[in-house]
């Protein structure tokens, strides 16, 4: 997924610095601070009876070789392909939310780019991005640190990713 590339290393700039041993105040793992719930839907950590409180009791799958969270920390490797496939799985909660059709337009004084809406799909979920185009942008969910989802649409959003339509084609002015 080489198109992806230059997305998934602001992103991970964004979660982490780049640190692939980071794991954040709230339990989040890795470059791209991944926690239980996304673990969970990449087939890494199996799910248990609350799959946001970041303790992953469920347990490790194995996949990848992954049996740990010291495993997952210790394999940058791992973490980037976590990575690529998460974005298909984040492309996928935005098409089901019927989300797609609001690339390119402007919400809130924001325009929602593919990026964009993966950035924030992945800061808060399709359903916080959801509530934030619903409401034409007065609700702009916020992370447990105050990060607004518009923050990560903008800072994000000028990057070509391999989802969603393609930019529209605009006119020349003279």
């Amino acid at each position: 997924m080489a198109k992806a590339a230059a997305f998934l290393l602001a992103l991970q700039l964004m979660e982490s610095g780049g640190d692939y041993q980071a794991v954040n105040t709230l339990g989040f793992l890795g470059a791209y601070q991944f926690g239980e719930a996304a673990l969970i839907d990449l087939g890494y950590v199996r799910r248990d009876s609350d799959v946001y409180n970041n303790d992953f009791s469920g347990g490790w799958t194995g996949k990848n070789g992954i049996r740990s969270r010291a495993q997952f920390l210790a394999n940058e490797r791992v973490q980037d392909r976590a990575a690529e496939e998460w974005l298909s799985v984040l492309w996928h909660y935005i098409s089901s939310y019927r989300l797609q059709k609001y690339a390119w337009t402007d919400v809130g004084g924001h325009t929602l780019t593919p990026a964009g809406m993966l950035g924030a799909a992945h800061l808060l979920g399709a359903g916080a991005l959801d509530q934030y185009v619903r409401s034409n942008g007065r609700v702009d969910p916020r992370d447990p640190y105050g990060m607004p989802i518009s923050s990560y649409m903008d800072r994000l959003g000028q990057i070509d990713v391999p989802f969603g339509p393609d930019r529209p084609y605009q006119m020349a002015s003279n």
